[in-house]
């Protein structure tokens, strides 16, 4: 993942000027930006003052969100009014940096432990299923239990039967039409898939091989992705965040739905500090509205459908974009620079949004950086 930072890092100094399509944006987005939980400090207490640490992943329903809390190693809800309590996990310790050291433990959800979830799925029965990162697993929120789904614990790519499966740091995942459980597996930079009867598959990627390249589903190459959300026609829509790109997988193949890739060599810049520092094939992040090949994004990571659009939660923009079905990109909110202010689309602000949902019209944020869930709304 440090490629993927690097990047971001970069992007940050490169493209400072913002190129936003105001008029697009006013036309799908309605507002206001509100907060519906979190009081902005690193914590972890429950009710109208709820604290979270840094949470990632976020799920709607119509009993409330249910938010992967990811650095403190906890499973939450926060209900319509605000109110939050945990759901699965516990605050074993402390380490050096004074975040909550995460083990994994199965059992009683009082006593079962996360390492750094990253994201969650409702599945049937109101069961969770969490996608427990580092601990490279996937696992299940059941009748007062935890367990472990799929995955070893041990990082490393592996297909079969859920109990053997292998994964790497997987950052994202959704459900498809028929059940299967789809996952941006980041550190193996590939997209995998476990099916109704727990076999684990490669969708799409070369697994342990980083770059840009679109094509059939064998052949394409990932680089750190880590969102992904899939629609109704059965089209896979993957985050690929090392890439700063949207891309699609659909009939056996990637393509690259929007987002320009653009690495140092390409700018007119002295390129002397990145060549030090920095991989010279690391791609650049840029923020930029318009056609697909001419947008830009950087670290984009959660994705929702809406309708017939996608909605971008653009991390290292701190910003909320949008694909519209012609390919157009538009921010809905965010200028391109962190804070945390409610209000109007114009005026709202985000600090690293990682996670997007849906219910009804109303979008709900995983705002990262300011410890907090989100919401807005959206028009008819």
């Amino acid at each position: 993942m440090r490629r993927i930072f690097a990047g971001m890092l970069a992007a940050a100094w490169l493209f400072s000027a913002v190129a936003i399509d105001i008029t697009a944006a006013e036309a799908v987005y309605v507002g206001p930006v509100t907060t519906l939980a979190g009081i902005g400090s690193h914590g972890a207490t429950d009710g109208q003052m709820a604290q979270f640490n840094l949470p990632r992943g976020i799920i709607a329903s119509q009993r409330g969100v249910y938010v992967a809390d990811t650095f403190n190693n906890l499973v939450r809800h926060v209900d319509f009014d605000g109110n939050t309590s945990t759901v699965a996990g516990n605050i074993f310790g402390h380490d050096a940096f004074r975040f909550p050291v995460g083990l994994h433990r199965d059992g009683a959800i009082e006593g079962a432990m996360f390492n750094r979830p990253a994201d969650i799925v409702l599945g049937s029965g109101n069961n969770l299923f969490v996608l427990d990162s580092s601990n490279h697993s996937l696992r299940i929120v059941m009748q007062g239990n935890v367990f472990t789904f799929a995955g070893t614990g041990r990082a490393g790519h592996n297909d079969g039967p859920a109990v053997s499966a292998m994964f790497n740091t997987p950052s994202a995942m959704t459900v498809d039409q028929y059940g299967n459980i789809l996952i941006a597996d980041s550190g193996n930079h590939a997209i995998r898939k476990i099916d109704t009867t727990g076999n684990v598959t490669t969708v799409a990627g070369q697994p342990g091989r980083y770059g840009h390249n679109d094509g059939t589903v064998s052949r394409a190459l990932f680089n750190g992705p880590a969102g992904i959300a899939v629609d109704g026609d059965g089209r896979i829509f993957v985050a690929d965040t090392g890439n700063h790109l949207i891309r699609m997988i659909y009939n056996g193949n990637v393509t690259t739905v929007a987002g320009r890739l653009i690495f140092p060599h390409e700018i007119d810049f002295d390129t002397t500090y990145y060549q030090n520092e920095w991989d010279e094939n690391v791609p650049l992040g840029g923020f930029a509205d318009g056609q697909r090949s001419d947008a830009m994004f950087n670290m984009p990571w959660g994705l929702a459908v809406w309708r017939d659009m996608l909605i971008v939660a653009d991390t290292g923009n701190h910003s909320i974009r949008a694909v519209l079905p012609d390919g157009h990109v538009i921010t809905l909110v965010g200028n391109g620079f962190p804070g945390h202010d409610d209000g109007t689309a114009s005026g709202a602000t985000f600090h690293l949004p990682t996670g997007v949902t849906i219910w009804g019209n109303t979008i709900y944020v995983a705002d990262t950086g300011n410890n907090a869930i989100r919401m807005m709304q959206l028009n008819e």
